[in-house]
């Protein structure tokens, strides 16, 4: 049997070796290793850490944004997002505004030099996201994109319901 590294090695049965069968352990490290291609990429280029970038494209789709709407859409903890968000703000590629509507409430936007450099960055993780996913067929990918959905969708349930949904005796 083929495993996720592509050797003919069989794959442990469940229980002895938990990591290596885990989805969300492998769902992670496969995430985890293209955010850091892409970061050392953009971190040698424009000087930008995977915080920051994600926060610049997440702000060019959905700004005005505060910090925790930001850390709500990216997944990031509120103190990560906080640090990074001054940075931007720092470099000139942000800037922050008062909420009309609650002067406590600061939203972020991007400036025009946020705007440039995000129609820099994009063509180039889209570019590292095609040579990526270029090992799948055309039905892969599609089925990867309907079970990705599926899985975010999941996600989403389970971060609105605290606590954890079900109970492990119900599952079995």
């Amino acid at each position: 049997m083929v495993n996720h590294s592509g050797s003919t090695k069989k794959i442990p049965a469940a229980g002895s070796n938990l990591l290596e069968t885990f989805i969300p352990y492998r769902l992670s490290v496969v995430a985890n290793r293209v955010s850091q291609s892409i970061a050392q990429i953009f971190d040698e280029k424009y000087r930008l850490p995977i915080p920051e970038w994600r926060i610049l494209v997440v702000l060019d789709s959905h700004a005005p944004l505060s910090v925790h709407e930001i850390a709500e859409l990216t997944s990031m903890d509120k103190t990560r997002v906080s640090r990074a968000h001054k940075r931007l703000v720092d470099l000139k590629l942000a800037q922050m505004e008062a909420d009309p509507e609650d002067g406590r409430k600061v939203s972020l936007t991007l400036t025009r030099a946020g705007h440039a450099m995000v129609r820099e960055i994009v063509p180039e993780a889209q570019a590292m996201e095609a040579w990526f996913l270029k090992v799948l067929t055309r039905a892969e990918r599609k089925t990867l994109d309907g079970i990705l959905d599926k899985l975010y969708e999941r996600s989403e349930e389970l971060h609105r319901t605290k606590p954890w949904p079900i109970r492990v005796e119900e599952e079995r």
